[in-house]
């Protein structure tokens, strides 16, 4: 696959070139295949921008088709940030509080030193309260919030640039690595990107609507909740987009003044938080909801600035950041398939092309005075755009390059993308079929490594624990005195407490263990639940009633005759015999 990729790149660059290059094009042109094929394509194209109600809704459809088969077993395992989110939620919806206690925190405290965006949490209360707690609740709400997206960014570039341009604009979302494999799983800092699309999206709008303009302040306002990282991102992006609106008579100092207010009203608290951190204050109550105090917190030692070599890691942060943006370095597994990344390598050309060739029409309605409304419109989702992609790069200059903490810039790369083929289609067919038929079999490709490359859910499933989480399903109702996890303390605790549904209380013990007929059964938590972290210092008893959860490599320490072991993928339950008698 690697090397077909390869050779999309060298194709997508020869028909990039062919379409600009003006003598070469004129030859071209000059052949009567080529001539016949031409025409042809304008044909089609009229076609399918007179209908483009059905395209819209048959790209919709095949984008969620991917999106949802097997949208419980694939990916495997579950993701561990994923999984603390569930518990957060759950926990907040039993008792009102995290798992540490903290009454509808801003930030959670999570894994202790490590903290985590709330937003996400909040969003699954709901999905938890009609669906229960389990991997499908879990996963649901982003993959609804993937799939608005795709409407969303078809929307915002037809209302700047047309019919045509928001079809590719659908297409290239649509088939999308990154787009495709982050709607699958439950991560966070994912919600962002789509959180940030829908802002712009309102902004755009509130050009002409004074209730869009504001709505956008409040999803923006709301970004730093989804991932931090938006701290970097979105005053950027609004005091940018305030001067251009301001400029542009789309709106008024008193608007702006209203959308400063409706910003700092939803983003307060969040920031008033990084302020406890920083200053070193006591943690703060403001209702229910709690601006909360970390005794240690290493999420500070990730930001340039406050590291021991800010120069230096501006510039490894720099780096690492641009081979994302040019290379599409796909970082880990749960982001892209290796050899996809997380935009196709052929993708770069094209959308740098974009930019290049967007950015030359901006300066040519600049110097006409924007006299054509088509122009206008495509300029002014262009700042936005530059808007965003300045953002983001303030953000990777602050920040390590881990593409979760770089995931803003995908929309626009993948507007720029469709762009980049509109304009090159524009100049011959010919060249943006095949650049859409190269995003077609590339998907094609991606989708057969998804679904059917069994090494590739295996690699998947072995980072993620598959088969932990059934384990501790599957062995919940059994009869025992004590329960036995084999893993890292935190991972193992938030992992038990998904699949157990133990909430604060429980946790706290507060309240006594739930039998399986929901009544109190005589045990605490800490009394039954182990976590076994040192392997080496656990004596087994066979004639303990206990379950044993633990990772395959360890079956060699049940001897079968004395445990009765089960399989769950990469792990195992085992139980005594003595007590199955």
């Amino acid at each position: 696959m690697l090397n077909l990729m390869w050779c999309h790149l060298a194709l997508a660059c020869a028909l990039l070139f062919a379409a600009l290059h003006s003598r070469t094009r004129a030859r071209l042109l000059a052949a009567p295949p080529v001539a016949r094929a031409e025409r042809a394509l304008e044909a089609a194209c009229r076609w399918i921008v007179g209908h483009e109600l059905l395209f819209v809704l048959l790209l919709f459809a095949a984008g969620a088709a991917a999106r949802t088969v097997c949208f419980c077993e694939l990916p495997r395992g579950q993701n561990q940030d994923g999984t603390m989110a569930g518990v957060e939620a759950f926990c907040l919806m039993r008792d009102g509080v995290d798992h540490w206690g903290i009454s509808w925190p801003t930030y959670f405290k999570a894994w202790g030193r490590t903290q985590m965006s709330t937003l996400y949490s909040y969003l699954l209360i709901p999905f938890i309260r009609i669906m229960g707690l389990n991997k499908a609740a879990l996963r649901l709400p982003m993959l609804l919030c993937s799939l608005a997206s795709l409407l969303i960014l078809w929307d915002l570039v037809r209302r700047t640039c047309g019919k045509g341009p928001a079809l590719l604009a659908l297409l290239a979302a649509a088939v999308n690595p990154w787009q495709f494999i982050q709607s699958r799983w439950a991560l966070e800092a994912n919600l962002l990107p789509h959180l940030l699309l829908a802002a712009v999206w309102l902004l755009c709008i509130g050009r002409k609507s004074r209730p869009a303009l504001f709505g956008s302040m409040v999803l923006f306002g709301l970004a730093p909740y989804a991932y931090g990282v938006a701290t970097f991102i979105v005053p950027e992006l609004l005091i940018a987009a305030c001067w251009y609106y301001l400029l542009r008579g789309y709106a008024r100092a008193r608007d702006a003044v209203l959308c400063a207010a409706l910003f700092t009203a939803v983003a307060g608290p969040y920031f008033l938080t990084l302020a406890v951190q920083t200053f070193e204050w006591e943690s703060i109550s403001i209702g229910p909801f709690t601006l909360p105090r970390f005794e240690e917190t290493m999420r500070a030692n990730d930001i340039a600035l406050f590291s021991q070599n800010p120069y230096g890691a501006i510039v490894s942060n720099l780096g690492a950041f641009l081979s994302q943006f040019l290379i599409n370095n796909y970082g880990a597994g749960y982001n892209a398939i290796p050899w996809s990344n997380t935009m196709y390598p052929f993708a770069a050309p094209v959308y740098l092309l974009g930019l290049f060739l967007w950015w030359r029409a901006s300066r040519r309605t600049a110097r006409l005075h924007g006299r054509d409304a088509e122009e206008r419109d495509r300029e002014d989702l262009f700042r936005l755009l530059s808007f965003w992609l300045l953002g983001s790069l303030v953000n990777g200059l602050m920040v390590p390059g881990v593409v979760n903490r770089h995931n803003t810039v995908f929309y626009p790369l993948i507007i720029l993308t469709a762009y980049g083929i509109w304009r090159a289609g524009k100049r011959l067919r010919t060249a943006g079929l095949g650049l859409v038929l190269m995003l077609a079999v590339s998907f094609g490709c991606l989708c057969r490594t998804y679904f059917f490359d069994e090494a590739y859910q295996r690699s998947v499933g072995r980072s993620f624990r598959d088969g932990l989480q059934q384990a501790l399903t599957e062995t919940r109702g059994w009869d025992y005195d004590h329960y036995y996890v084999f893993d890292q303390d935190k991972i193992a605790l938030t992992q038990l407490m998904f699949a157990h549904e133990i909430d604060y209380s429980l946790l706290s013990e507060q309240r006594e263990l739930p039998g399986p007929d929901g009544e109190p059964c005589g045990w605490y938590f800490y009394d039954r639940y182990i976590i076994v972290t040192d392997r080496d210092a656990l004596e087994l008893n066979p004639t303990d009633c206990a379950v044993y959860i633990f990772p395959a490599s360890e079956r060699k320490r049940f001897d079968e005759e004395t445990y009765a072991v089960t399989e769950f993928g990469n792990y195992c339950a085992a139980y005594p015999r003595y007590w199955m008698d």
